[in-house]
């Protein structure tokens, strides 16, 4: 009997979990009713379930403890998220003007300090959560408070950090000290399209090998930028469709390197996993569908 109620109990875990993801996934478009089902829903059904899989005594003893990983796992981790993508979108539409074929948030190296930041706040937060019985506690508040200040300090600074590729302006690129570039398709001699293939190192399980590929922009002083994209995706082919039609437009060379039988397997691959189209990949890439 105790074995069937410790399985209902876990049941009950994992439905509450699956209302919990659920109701996050419905949290932009509907957040007040998000928050009604993660609290009058899926919190009681998560408390229940650990209640049915302990004893009474261990349920008055960790209910603080189970509450703490709720509280992290569904509102902590997915708010932090949600805020840095938000930050990310507003960005966007405040520093384009729906004419980029081609936008990333940072023209420079700082903005991967973004996802430290968010990093250790969350790390911090967790050990603050999970570790009660944890000395200093005074001063891993501070450190928390200190890495939101950072962070969002970090975040206003960076706002006007950006670079993109305009259908009509060219390449443009502005750092976080406003300094902004603008380097016209007049000075654009060719555009380059290279595949290739990240190899995952050995001595590191979560370094795949996965096909790659850049478009290289070079100018009249043979002064190249480029544009890497880790993966295939429609957004991406359409993006590098449309610099392929202004540079026919503008009369600048376009070239699609060729992929030898390592890359070309790779990139096939890639295409099988992502469940696409290959007529359009294969067009793009100058590559013999037959």
């Amino acid at each position: 009997m105790n074995e069937i109620k410790k399985f209902v109990g876990i049941i009950l875990i994992v439905f509450s979990a699956l209302l919990a993801f659920a109701a996050l996934l419905e949290f932009e478009e509907n957040p007040i009713v998000a928050i009604l089902i993660l609290i009058l829903t899926s919190l009681p059904i998560y408390l229940l379930g650990q209640g049915m899989r302990t004893s009474w005594i261990d349920f008055k003893s960790k209910v603080k403890q189970w509450l703490a990983i709720y509280v992290f796992c569904t509102i902590i981790v997915p708010l932090i998220f949600y805020s840095y993508e938000t930050y990310e979108g507003q960005k966007q539409k405040a520093m384009t003007d729906g004419k980029y074929l081609l936008y990333e948030p940072g023209a420079s190296e700082l903005g991967s300090l973004s996802l430290i930041f968010m990093i250790a706040f969350l790390l911090f937060i967790a050990i603050r959560f999970f570790s009660p019985d944890i000395r200093r506690k005074r001063l891993l508040n501070g450190m928390i408070v200190g890495t939101v200040f950072l962070y969002g300090g970090f975040q206003y600074i960076m706002w006007s950090d950006y670079r993109g590729v305009h259908q009509e302006l060219g390449l443009v690129s502005q750092s976080w000290n406003g300094k902004r570039t603008v380097q016209s398709f007049d000075e654009i001699k060719g555009i380059y399209v290279q595949p290739s293939l990240h190899r995952g190192k050995l001595s590191d399980s979560t370094d795949e090998t996965e096909f790659i590929w850049k478009l290289i922009f070079v100018d009249q002083y043979n002064e190249k930028v480029q544009y890497q994209f880790q993966s295939l995706s429609r957004d991406s082919l359409e993006a590098a469709q449309q610099i392929k039609e202004v540079a026919q437009d503008r009369q600048i060379p376009f070239q699609v390197n060729e992929m030898n039988d390592e890359v070309l397997k790779w990139f096939n691959l890639e295409l099988e996993l992502q469940e696409l189209n290959k007529e359009p990949f294969y067009q793009f890439f100058e590559l013999d569908i037959s």
